[in-house]
């Protein structure tokens, strides 16, 4: 498969469904990576994610119609929050979720700073933010997710560091 086969652009509420499922699918490897089955992206509903778009912007990557990556994203006060960055167990590392930061950080020009979460022990995803440059900024335990232990990572705009210095 060649990067020019993927198509991403902004999903739909008709896509919901699809990615949902797809979301299920993803996270499953982390749940067994961790050990922990009881993670929000694996209990979340199609009532919770329709809510989710009420507020988030969520791209989607296809090849051939169907949906292999989705990612959700939101700015307030200059700050992008990006949550839910999935691909397809079949199309992992082979530079969709690079795809899918990049096309993030285009749909906000004014924004000063991206932020997000995974888990600490979640070592390839760390690498993956890392590579596009985001910097680790702030570890906690999420009471909501069984004790499980969260990093929170962000990339300034345009390389002002001031935030993150």
């Amino acid at each position: 498969m060649e990067n020019n086969d993927i198509l991403i652009q902004k999903a739909g509420s008709d896509d919901l469904k699809e990615i949902l499922a797809l979301q299920k699918l993803a996270f499953q490897t982390e749940a067994e990576a961790h050990g922990n089955y009881d993670i929000q992206p694996l209990k979340q509903t199609y009532e919770s994610i329709c809510e989710d778009f009420d507020t988030y912007t969520f791209l989607k990557a296809t090849v051939n119609n169907r949906i292999i990556g989705s990612v959700k994203s939101k700015m307030n006060d200059g700050i992008v929050w990006i949550g839910k960055l999935i691909v397809s167990p079949n199309f992992r590392r082979k530079g969709l979720g690079k795809q899918l930061l990049k096309e993030v950080e285009k749909l906000y020009p004014d924004a000063i700073r991206f932020q997000l979460f995974t888990a600490a022990s979640s070592n390839h995803n760390i690498r993956l933010y890392e590579s596009v440059g985001y910097k680790l900024i702030g570890e906690f335990t999420d009471d909501e997710q069984a004790g499980l232990i969260l990093v929170e990572m962000a990339k300034e705009k345009n390389g002002n560091q001031n935030i993150l210095a």
